[in-house]
């Protein structure tokens, strides 16, 4: 064998040996490098701390992943509100409107704009339409976009949304945009049933309670709202909603003094909430017109005249100080407070109703009155007294027709079982000369509250008007006997009742 043939057996022989030796090194290597750490995805940490009870400890977590990370951000803007923390949850949406695209933005813009629509923030409505234009068919961009037509008076536009934000898979929160959308419209019925499919959804939900709430104070039933709220502020103990709201329900139930203390609190935790503000001016408006209540009318003016001199600029203020006015039969001075509240709170109901109510009660100036209840009607289209107390105003004024139309809203609802808006539409009809109306009208007014001298007389005229002696008999003597004044009906039913016919 050759020189060269000995070296190349020998370099065969020798590869393999040094091939094992260097992937020994190489494993000797992989064994010395550290092993790579898994990046924890910072919503799922939080999850599984909320699951734990440990709601801080997922807020920490959130808040450090903030700056990079726009689903974290969205994460801690919902829990955020979850725990009544508007302020904070504005700043975390904010943040994850920048850092999101497509739909995720659309969902937290939307839920930005509607706690800004809660807090009363301008920013709401650029908010609510940047939603949409994020995301078009989601149904945060719906609700927020529902909330803010609410907002502008545009109620059918309104339903319209929270009802495809429903349809969109939007749950208790779609729920209670559509309640606030039917509340805003009037139908405080259909209202009450959405915010309480709202509360079955999601218990735990803020906004549907203090929806729900809203509805059984305007329907007469605060004493119902105040433990479901005092229930969601032990839960979220940061939620300026509801102790807004149960401030305006101690108030309804004649408790200003206790109502105080959910007032002061609202406005410290809510610092630029300017309708919290004016909640505590409320409150001492509130006690101030217990004092008329109490017979000390005079005490009321007194107190109600240095508050408003302290706030000239609150209409809540100036709309006190006119109904102890009222009381005391002052009603030049109750129009100066009132015309100067409208003034200063246009979409006031209340202030324009009491302004309608000094006009044609007191001033008895019904084509006056009419504008302002036609204002307060609009701005709470679902408050019966305001559109009786227009189609009252309307019958004085002469406008019969737009009479008859207004009180037949009320009329034609089934949950009406009043006796005015009968009554009102029985005497429209009877200036009218429609007799047979006004009987049916007026025989209603009185199934709902018998003993009206008035509704008795106006009857008998109907029956009259219809040649019905008989029934006029009946009820002009009834009317006789209440204390009606009407010398011309009495001396037209003594000839009847004599038997003379009705000509």
């Amino acid at each position: 064998m050759t020189r060269w043939s000995w070296l190349l057996v020998a370099a065969l022989l020798a590869t393999p040996a040094v091939a094992a030796d260097k992937k020994k090194d190489e494993k000797k290597e992989e064994k010395k490098a550290p092993p790579a750490v898994a990046v924890q995805d910072p919503v799922a940490a939080a999850e599984a701390k909320i699951k734990a009870g440990d709601a801080d400890g997922a807020i920490d977590v959130l808040q450090k992943a903030t700056a990079t990370d726009g689903r974290a951000a969205l994460r801690l803007g919902v829990l955020r509100e979850s725990r009544g923390e508007l302020d904070l949850a504005v700043d975390a949406y904010k943040a994850a409107g920048e850092k999101l695209s497509g739909a995720p933005k659309g969902e937290a813009l939307g839920r930005l704009a509607v706690v800004e629509d809660a807090r009363g923030m301008s920013e709401a409505s650029a908010n609510a339409e940047a939603a949409l234009a994020a995301d078009a068919e989601g149904a945060w961009p719906a609700i927020a976009a529902s909330y803010r037509r609410a907002h502008e008076g545009k109620t059918d536009e309104a339903i319209a949304l929270a009802q495809k934000a429903v349809a969109a898979g939007g749950g208790a929160a779609a729920k209670a945009a559509l309640g606030h959308a039917l509340d805003t419209k009037g139908d405080r019925v259909a209202a009450e049933a959405a915010y309480r499919e709202a509360v079955a959804a999601d218990p735990q939900a803020i906004t549907p309670v203090v929806g729900l709430a809203t509805v059984l104070r305007e329907t007469g039933r605060a004493a119902e709202a105040e433990p479901m709220l005092k229930k969601a502020i032990e839960g979220a103990p940061g939620a300026v909603e509801a102790y807004k709201e149960l401030t305006r329900v101690k108030i309804a139930l004649g408790r200003a003094q206790d109502a105080l203390g959910d007032a002061n609190i609202a406005a410290a935790m809510a610092e630029n909430d300017a309708e919290a503000k004016d909640l505590v001016i409320q409150v001492k408006v509130a006690r101030a017109l217990q004092a008329v209540n109490e017979g000390q009318t005079d005490l009321a003016v007194q107190d109600l005249t240095k508050l408003r001199d302290d706030n000239p600029g609150s209409a809540s203020v100036r709309l006190g100080l006119a109904r102890a006015q009222v009381a005391r039969r002052d009603a030049d001075g109750a129009l100066a407070e009132l015309q100067k509240a409208v003034e200063l709170d246009p979409k006031s109901a209340e202030a324009q109703y009491q302004l309608g109510y000094v006009q044609h009660v007191m001033k008895k100036n019904a084509a006056a009155a009419v504008p302002a209840f036609e204002k307060a009607a609009a701005a709470d289209p679902g408050n019966t007294q305001y559109r009786v107390s227009l189609g009252a105003a309307l019958v004085d004024a002469g406008q019969i027709d737009r009479a008859v139309a207004e009180l037949e809203k009320v009329t034609s609802s089934a949950d009406y079982k009043g006796s005015e808006a009968w009554f009102y539409l029985g005497t429209a009809h009877l200036k009218a000369s429609r007799y047979k109306d006004a009987v049916a009208a007026l025989e209603k007014s009185l199934a709902a509250k018998a003993e009206n001298a008035l509704a008795e007389g106006y009857l008998a005229w109907a029956y009259f008007g219809l040649k019905d002696a008989t029934n006029f008999k009946v009820h002009g003597a009834k009317a006789r006997t209440l204390g009606f004044k009407d010398p011309q009906l009495f001396d037209r039913l003594t000839k009847v009742e004599a038997g003379q016919p009705i000509k």
